[in-house]
């Protein structure tokens, strides 16, 4: 593999090196110091076991350059052979080469025609369904698409252009073979992967599913707080708060006469304070009463406390690890 594409995955190389060493199998549960230390230990560590065969091999493949189908296809060939820890560490370096490789998917969904023949088959359709691929008449196009969607991902139509994102509810898969924390993990993601919460500017889903996907989240990270996903659960929750108490500039928080709160998002607001376990609970009802104070209009007075709310939401859920 380049370096490039080594340089943003080596702390899950680590991991994976950690595994082919035999090392114990609550590494998943460590932190980023963590893993380090057992690094030192495990690299003189006896290679020699039958058990370790299966990750020296996946690594070899990802080393060689490969593309995501490629890991894909030897996770589907080995994976009923492969521990819970061995297929979450490949999933999880999957996720991290699947991410390096989008922009240079992109790139070449963008070349000369590719798009205009893209939206011809799917018009405004979200995503670019599968069985279109066989009625593709660019040769060189239908063969990127297979690799594309071969290697996990979906082509999501943005502003009128299709473009790769992985597909996690294709992931879910692999469920059945993963540690819970990834498992997890991988039902957080799908969610948005199946129905971003924005799209072009507007917020595409009810208010109230908003609600209970930042409840969902929060509680991937007070359950998990050694997580090895537990920056990007904490960046996700942080995304899903930001839009809860802003909105967008296309599906603001309040009517657009007299800018007073919208019912349904003040109706979400008194529903999720009631569950006192969430730290969200306890900023929403701080961000309640700004807004009452303000007689229930949404302007700068209220919005401009969203920053140092979403700061101190965030950093009381960082405090947990």
């Amino acid at each position: 593999m380049n370096k490039k594409v080594l340089k943003g995955i080596s702390i899950i190389g680590i991991l994976l090196i950690l595994f082919i060493a035999g090392c114990e199998s609550n590494l998943l549960n460590k932190d980023d110091k963590a893993i380090y230390e057992v690094l030192e230990e495990s690299l003189a560590a006896p290679k020699d076991d039958d058990s370790i065969k299966l990750l020296q091999q996946f690594r070899s493949i990802v080393e060689s350059n490969n593309e995501p189908y490629t890991l894909v296809q030897f996770i589907d060939e080995n994976i009923k052979e492969a521990t819970k820890e061995e297929t979450t560490a490949m999933i999880i370096l999957l996720e991290e080469v699947q991410k390096k490789y989008i922009q240079a998917y992109t790139d070449e969904l963008f070349i000369e025609d590719n798009q205009m023949e893209l939206l011809k088959l799917s018009g405004t359709e979200l995503f670019f369904a599968e069985e279109n691929i066989e009625n593709i008449q660019n040769v060189k196009l239908k063969e990127i698409v297979e690799r594309i969607m071969k290697g996990k991902y979906k082509l999501i139509n943005m502003e009128g252009a299709f473009y790769p994102i992985i597909d996690y509810e294709g992931l879910k898969e692999y469920s059945p073979y993963l540690a819970d924390e990834m498992k997890d993990y991988i039902d957080i993601k799908s969610l948005n992967s199946n129905q971003p919460v924005l799209l072009d500017g507007e917020i595409t889903i009810p208010f109230r599913e908003i609600e209970e996907r930042l409840v969902k989240t929060e509680k991937y990270i007070q359950k998990y707080p050694q997580a090895i996903k537990f920056e990007e659960a904490l960046r996700i929750y942080a995304d899903y708060l930001r839009v809860y108490m802003e909105g967008s500039p296309s599906s603001p928080i309040y009517e657009y006469e007299g800018k007073i709160i919208k019912e349904e998002v003040i109706n979400s607001y008194k529903h999720i304070v009631k569950d006192e376990t969430l730290i969200t609970s306890k900023i929403i009802s701080n961000y309640i009463d700004i807004i009452v104070e303000n007689e229930n209009i949404i302007d700068e007075n209220v919005l401009s406390k969203v920053p140092r709310l979403l700061s101190e939401a965030v950093s009381l859920l960082e405090n947990i690890k």
